[in-house]
């Protein structure tokens, strides 16, 4: 037995270790990028020997080329059927913003299926190389308001491959009154372009497709940060009817664990229930406007006070997960950049995307119409 004993500690400490990463790796924004960058392609949909066309964004979700991606990007307006003529890029392994050099990785594709109302659609490379990065999706349950999110695509008078950054601000059930259309609001910019592409939280998971934005208002005031994406489920659920069975990443955000408290040195010790100051009784305003739905809000403050004193200090306090935050545990240094050669960049990078997005002012005109 004694014999035995050390190799069940090596054998336990090694089995630690190999599931360390799965439990507490994050990544940062560039990680994502590098790591599933390679994963989102470019999508360029048009007519038979038409020289321009729609142009969106997708994500590749199996190894055999499948692709996911809005509706809008491959559906033409006009005729009211798919584009005929659907091109796939893949991202090169480092961009040079030379459109001859970044657009060689090319490949044909036909759309499976389509769905306007989610505004989803199945692509399907045909012959596509081996080796390509699969995004697998989040669940969408485990993320909410005030976590971090990126998303990678093509931004109309922007660069290829381009990645934003942003939160989450909110979500809707049934958005716009469809069934089933379940989105999430966030500040992670999005333009025309983007359209299609993946929103990525930051274990490196698919929870939304890119897929609509919000800039003008009632007369005309502008909007900014408005942005939506359908969430994961929608997806996965849609692609589902049409035989692909897509499953969740496993690594969780939620739960009592260390690795939501990297930036505190150590968790903070609950205060005996003695100590917890009272809170002052909600108000319950029933009136109109702002307040209209605080009586709502007061009942359930109201349940929660009148709860037995004893109940409070019987249960364990759960941990409450704060929205994880790239920017509280990652500092990227800037770089220097003189003015003239910042702006000869910026200049370059907007021509050939100028080059890359020919003719989507015509197709927006086309759809607005």
């Amino acid at each position: 037995m004694r014999r035995i004993q050390p190799i069940v500690a090596v054998a336990i400490f090694v089995g630690l270790l190999l599931q360390a990463p799965l439990t507490l790796a994050r990544m940062t924004p560039r990680e994502i990028y590098k790591n599933k960058g390679p994963g989102v392609v470019l999508i360029v949909a048009a007519k038979e020997g038409a020289g321009s066309g729609s142009a969106g964004t997708g994500s590749i979700i199996q190894k055999d080329g499948l692709i996911i991606t809005n509706a809008h990007v491959v559906f033409d307006d006009s005729t009211k059927k798919v584009f005929p003529v659907i091109h796939i890029f893949l991202k090169p392994e480092r961009l040079t913003g030379d459109m001859a050099k970044d657009l060689t990785k090319h490949y044909p594709a036909e759309v499976l299926a389509h769905n306007e109302d989610l505004d989803l659609a199945l692509l399907k490379m045909k012959n596509p190389p081996p080796g390509l990065t699969v995004i697998s999706l989040g669940d969408p349950e485990d993320v909410g308001p005030g976590d971090e999110t990126i998303a990678i695509g093509h931004p109309e008078q922007g660069g290829l491959w381009t990645i934003t950054t942003g939160v989450i601000g909110t979500e809707f059930k049934d958005f716009k009154g469809i069934t089933g259309k379940h989105v999430f609001q966030m500040e992670t910019s999005l333009n025309r372009g983007n359209s299609g592409g993946p929103l990525f939280d930051s274990r490196g998971y698919q929870v939304g497709v890119n897929t609509a934005i919000a800039r003008q208002g009632e007369g005309g005031i502008a909007i900014t940060g408005v942005n939506f994406a359908l969430k994961a489920c929608v997806a996965k659920d849609w692609v589902a009817q049409h035989n692909v069975q897509l499953a969740y990443g496993t690594e969780k955000l939620e739960g009592d664990d260390t690795r939501l408290a990297s930036a505190d040195t150590k968790p903070k010790e609950p205060l005996p229930a003695a100590a917890v100051p009272a809170e002052p009784a909600p108000k319950i305003d029933t009136g109109s406007g702002a307040n209209a739905n605080s009586q709502t809000v007061s009942d359930k403050s109201r349940a929660l006070n009148q709860a037995p004193p004893q109940a409070a200090s019987a249960s364990k306090p759960q941990p409450v997960r704060k929205p994880y935050r790239f920017t509280e545990r990652y500092q990227t240094p800037e770089k220097s950049f003189t003015m003239k050669k910042l702006l000869t960049q910026v200049d370059r990078v907007q021509a050939n995307a100028k080059k890359a997005f020919t003719g989507l002012e015509k197709e927006e005109a086309k759809r607005r119409k």
